[in-house]
């Protein structure tokens, strides 16, 4: 929430990717579900995610949408959201919390093997007394097999026991060796950070780009670093050449008017609604076509476009503009979560947990990040209706 969720999950997921790795855990599920309650957690101030960036800066908007003002009304929300998300969470793996855990590739095969025997048996034909006992003998060896594999399987007693002897281990491997570098990463790194709450003032005038590549600078001068080579290896040269051609690909739609004919359509529907209805209207139809558009178009530049179509309704109609733009924010946040390319952060958890062996498809991305996204989105929209057409919070 107070810190860009880019850098968020940059921090982050190498630390939990290690510790599922220790504790059997299966990282992908646990990637994917911290980057959506990331997604989720910027939503609710003008810092956590660059869509309320670009909100918080509208010169259209800035004079009646102040940082407080804003993070007062989306942080309550996104507190519902996130519990809706975490219910979702704990339903989908209630009955499958062994699914979460890692078994060695021994253990994988036996339980194949068992599963290709019982299918065997299942359609065997029972004609005769021999064949029936080929059957009894195929699902005797199906039983066998899977006894085999249940003796070995990781269960969650044998995690925390192994956890907990893996955890010395882990400290004497990873231990400090070299505090000189530690206060100077840890202080370049405090700077950044503070940086990256502050730049939004005016009085900064600065971007988080900047920001990065001047704390990158900083701290290999002072560490005195001199394999370039190696740095740059180690550099996202593949998530960052994503981001470059999405980025262009949106600025083309954006150029070509798809952005603002979307725009124009959605304004021409509110306007074209009975005034005792306009408010309700108007807040569904911002929230759901910012969710849906931004789970498959960067919410950044989409964002961008619609702010001014939302001071064009509001001029036109005598809307509250308040609760237009956080049905816009919502919508833009959590639709992130639609779609592996619906928010950077997903592309960047995904990067990572790919160069660490874990690779995560769009799809399924998407069979976790899409129901997700329509659980918080629904959520949000019915506490915005409540809050602005109900008790009327902020219409003014």
């Amino acid at each position: 929430a107070f810190l860009d969720n880019v850098t968020t999950i940059l921090l982050i997921t190498p630390i939990t990717i290690t510790l599922c790795q220790v504790m059997h855990l299966d990282a992908r599920k646990v990637i994917l579900a911290m980057v959506m309650f990331s997604n989720i957690g910027g939503a609710s101030t003008g810092i956590g995610d660059p869509p309320n960036v670009l909100i918080i800066n509208s010169p259209l908007l800035n004079e009646s949408i102040t940082f407080g003002k804003f993070t007062a009304h989306m942080m309550v929300g996104a507190i519902f959201c996130s519990l809706t998300a975490y219910l979702y969470f704990w339903l989908m793996l209630k009955r499958t919390t062994n699914s979460l855990l890692v078994q060695d590739s021994d253990v994988q095969e036996l339980l194949r093997e068992a599963e290709l025997w019982q299918r065997i048996a299942d359609r065997s034909y029972i004609g005769t007394a021999d064949e029936t006992a080929v059957k009894d003998m195929l699902a005797s060896k199906a039983a066998h097999v899977k006894r085999l594999a249940e003796e070995r399987l990781v269960t969650p007693t044998e995690v925390t026991k192994t956890y907990k002897v893996n955890l010395p281990k882990l400290r004497a491997q990873y231990g400090i060796r070299d505090k000189g570098k530690l206060v100077k990463t840890a202080t370049v790194l405090i700077v950044c950070i503070i940086l990256f709450f502050i730049y939004s003032l005016p009085i900064i005038h600065t971007t988080p780009g900047e920001v990065a590549m001047a704390g990158a600078i900083a701290l290999i001068i002072a560490i005195d670093h001199h394999d370039m080579e190696g740095l740059l290896h180690k550099v996202e040269w593949a998530t960052l050449m994503f981001f470059a051609g999405l980025f262009i690909l949106v600025e083309c739609l954006e150029k070509l008017g798809l952005i603002g004919t979307l725009g124009d359509f959605a304004a021409s529907l509110i306007t074209n609604i009975s005034p005792d209805y306009q408010l309700p209207a108007a807040i569904s139809i911002i929230i759901w076509m910012a969710a849906i558009i931004s789970a498959f178009i960067d919410n950044i530049p989409f964002t961008a476009g619609i702010i001014p179509v939302i001071s064009q309704i509001v001029s036109e109609t005598g809307l509250p503009l308040e609760p237009l733009v956080y049905a816009l924010a919502f919508g833009a946040c959590l639709g992130g979560n639609g779609t592996l390319i619906g928010a950077s952060a997903n592309v960047v958890a995904v990067g990572i947990a790919e160069e660490k062996g874990y690779k995560v498809s769009f799809f399924q991305f998407m069979k976790i990040g899409f129901p997700v996204m329509l659980v918080t989105v629904t959520t949000a929209h019915v506490y915005l209706l409540v809050c602005h057409c109900w008790l009327e919070w902020g219409n003014h």
